[in-house]
Formats: C-alpha cells, structure tokens, sequence
C-alpha cells in the first residue's frame, strides 16, 4: 500500500510459526481507560438517538405503530450494547503487536529526513491500526497518522518525513498506535518501542560534500577561484626543476648535483595558524531570513569556513559570548577531527534575548588568547552598536588581526527594490535608505581602522568568509 507522500509496505501474511520474531519492542498499554468508543459506534449511537425523535412523530402521526417502533427502538439499543460488550470484551486486549522506530544517525537542520516504523502481528487475529509518533517539539511532520492493515504474522514499514526546525538534542518518545476491536467498535491505544534521542546538527552537508575533495576542488565547489602564490611561504612543500625568476636561496644544491640539472625548492605558506570565532548569541541574531535564522545561517558559515582552514592545517577556536549557560567554548584544534568537536560543541548552540557585549567579550578573548590569532566576530551589526564595537576592535587590534563579519538583512534590501506606491511605503523607503547609511558609516570606521569587513546576506556568508580567509592565506598576512 502507498500513501501521498510517505509509503506503507506489508510483507508475510503466514503463520506465526512460519515467521521468525524480529527484535521489536511488544506493545504496553497506554494508562486510562482499556478502551475507547471509535467513531463508528459513536455514530450508531447518534443514529440511535435520533430515531427517538422518529418515535416521538410515530406517537402523533401514527399512534397505533408506535409501540411497535418502540420496541424495535429498544431492541436496536439492546443489539447496539450487547454489541458493544462483546466488541469491548474481544478487542480490549491487543496481543502479539510488535513495533520499532528506525532513526538516521544525526539529523541536520531544515534538512528532509525519513523515519522508519516497523510493526509486526505475532496476535491471534487481523488488527486495523492508526499509527503515530511522539515526536519532538523541534520536528515536524505532515503525514501522521497513518492507517494499516495487518493479518496474523504479517509485518509492516512505514515511512515518514520530517524536518527538524530547531537543533539540540531530539527526544522520541514511544510509538503511538490505536488498534481497532474486530468489529471496529472500540479502539485501543498502545505505546510500542521505547524512546530514543537523536541530535540535530547544523546543516553539516555542505561539509560532508567537502571531505572527500581537494583544497582546490574545495573552493571551486564553494565557486571560489584559488590563486596560487609559490615560494614565498615558510614551509617546505616540494621539489621541482629552476624556472626562471626563482631566487638563489630557493636552489636545492645537493638534488641539483644528483639530478644534474637545477632543482628548486618550492614552499607554501605558513600552515599552524590560529583562527577564533567570536560568535555573537545576542537577540539580534534571532531575525529571520527564510526558514533559518541569521544565527543558524551564521553558524553554518562558521563550520564550512572551519573546514576550509582545518584542511589547510590551521587550528580553528569558537568563543560565543551572549548566549545562555556559558556554552560554546572550545581552545583551537587541529586535524580532520576538529571539525567533529566542532559540531558537537555547537549542535545545541542557541542565539537567547540577551544583548550583545562587544566590549565583555573582546576582554574575556584576549584573557584566553595570547597567541596572536585571527578573530573573527560575526555578528549582525546596527548602527547603535558603534561605540562599544568599535573600542572592542580597538582592544582586539592589539594583539590579533580582527575581521567582522556582518550578516545583511535582505528584508531591508527587498524595501529599497520595492516600488513606492502609498505613502507607507515612501516612509518605509526613507527608513531604509537611513539604516543602510548608518550601517555603512560604521563598516566605514571599521575599516579605517585595519579592520577586514565581511558585508553579505545571510545565505552567502560561508562563501565570503572562506574567500577573505584565503585571500589573508595568500597574501600571508595568516
């Protein structure tokens, strides 16, 4: 069987005997009442309840029928209940149903994922199920319930979507199904399997596309263009024959001798650098553009951009500051399993209604990093935010090159395309053209001050900051 959007599969259909049980959870019942009426008897009743009017016209309109409607009146409520006791009695009790969920290992924000419910009768007798899921508050889905027919020893697959708008830790409750009595009467709700928790990650795919490529083909995935800059670094990358314009110092004498022909050394820059990502948690980045908001578009951008200097043998540190429980703290790391530290220390990261410390922040940083690193703070920047950022830059400019990465509000872009047709929407212009005028008089000041400025909407964040960073990489300035 199939259904819109999601699939039903039944297999088996023999014995019991014939069938080997499969490690399912069995059903345990849900507290309250054994059973409840379905829509079919509370419909029987209705129709019950109205024949009584039928017996009251009877009395006026034909008053010698009506004690005999009467009677056949008291009889069909007689049948009903006689029929209902025994449905009760036979379907109370759900016997051999079995069931487990199957979940993905990780889930990945606004990512489609699917779940799988397996149900299996091992009972004496066909059961018609309506079946659910506890689900978590921050996924959500479209195509549950569901309905299903299962014969003795008969196994069912069900799938569903979900997306999972929020990350953190994801709790499953058990598996919710409402079994119908043999005669469709009553039903009876029962929880199988247990509960089972999943974490949902960021949007990690980006990431996972990356892994199995090449720096080079890193940035053309992301559509970035690398420029090579040979010779000029510190560490040794490989050998290679003289080409003209190579300095003395590059020669390689003894592998020239060997060779008999000159052969030059070639570096590369620098690798072992520090990057630190000063990630603002403060209420502004709660805004939305789209279904993410401005802090999950901005902590995707940090975790692509990691990568890239992950790969590129830097070691990569995360400070949130204005966020809830002091979270989001992790020293520098180096290696392929930087980035998974990464992503289990920022998965159930949250942006809280706080407002954002520049100043506090800047000096709990350089009380933590003395080595001279790369910060960049991202943040979503407003004019007010002038002072105190900018002295916060001042501080941070002593020790550590600084770049502030500023996520654009399209809202605000889309009013200045918008045509102008109502007063309204004159004033709406008016206030725009003036935020934006004060928002790029303050990137202005930042960059006065040596300050590299990442100005980019919020679904191009991660490409601007991985071609800021490898354009500092190749000017060697990291």
């Amino acid at each position: 069987m199939t259904s819109a959007g999601g699939s039903i599969s039944v297999s088996g259909g023999g014995s019991t005997a014939d069938s080997p049980a499969l490690p399912h959870d069995r059903a345990t019942a849900a507290p309250g009442p054994a059973a409840r009426p379905s829509r079919r008897l509370v419909t029987l009743l209705g129709y019950w309840c109205l024949a009584a009017l039928a017996i009251s016209a009877a009395r006026i309109w034909l008053p010698d029928a009506a004690p005999a409607v009467a009677v056949l009146w008291w009889l069909a409520g007689a049948l009903l209940l006689a029929a209902a006791l025994l449905d009760w009695a036979t379907g109370s009790r759900v016997r051999g149903l079995q069931g487990r969920r199957q979940l993905p290992g990780n889930l990945a924000l606004g990512v489609h994922n699917r779940v799988r419910l397996t149900l299996r009768n091992d009972g004496p007798r066909p059961l018609l199920l309506e079946v659910s899921d506890q689900l978590p508050q921050q996924l959500s889905t479209r195509e549950l319930p569901r309905r299903a027919r299962l014969a003795p020893g008969q196994q069912v697959e069900i799938e569903y979507p979900l997306v999972p708008q929020r990350r953190g830790l994801a709790q499953f409750g058990a598996i919710e199904v409402r079994a119908d009595s043999p005669w469709g009467l009553w039903q009876k709700q029962v929880w199988l399997g247990t509960a089972q928790a999943v974490k949902v990650y960021p949007n990690f795919l980006g990431i996972s596309s990356l892994q199995a490529l090449s720096t080079e083909q890193s940035l053309r995935y992301l559509g970035l263009h690398q420029q090579q800059r040979r010779g000029e670094g510190m560490d040794f990358r490989q050998l290679r024959e003289y080409r003209r314009g190579d300095s003395q110092r590059q020669v390689d004498w003894r592998a020239s001798a060997r060779m008999r022909k000159l052969i030059s050394r070639e570096y590369q820059d620098e690798r072992d650098q520090e990057i630190v990502y000063l990630l603002d948690c403060g209420r502004r980045m709660r805004a939305k553009d789209g279904e993410l908001s401005h802090f999950d578009h901005a902590l995707n951008a940090v975790l692509l951009s990691a990568y890239v200097a992950i790969k590129q043998g830097d070691a990569v540190g995360l400070h949130a500051f204005a966020n809830r429980g002091g979270g989001g703290r992790l020293p520098p790391v180096k290696g392929e399993s930087g980035i998974n530290l990464l992503l289990n220390g920022v998965y159930d990261l949250n942006s809280g209604t706080a407002s954002s410390d520049f100043s506090g922040a800047a000096q709990q940083l350089l009380a933590e990093y003395s080595r001279r690193s790369l910060v960049i703070l991202v943040t979503n920047l407003r004019d007010e935010d002038s002072d105190e950022l900018l002295a916060a830059v001042q501080l941070l400019s002593r020790r550590h090159l600084v770049m502030v990465a500023s996520l654009r509000e399209t809202a605000v872009d889309a009013l200045q395309r918008r045509p102008v047709q109502t007063f309204n929407d004159a004033l709406q212009l008016a206030a725009a053209g003036d935020f934006l005028q004060r928002r790029a008089r303050l990137l202005q000041q930042l960059r006065a001050r040596n300050v590299i400025v990442v100005d980019a909407p919020p679904e191009q964040l991660h490409m601007a900051l991985v071609e800021n960073y490898w354009r500092l990489k190749r000017s060697g300035r990291i």
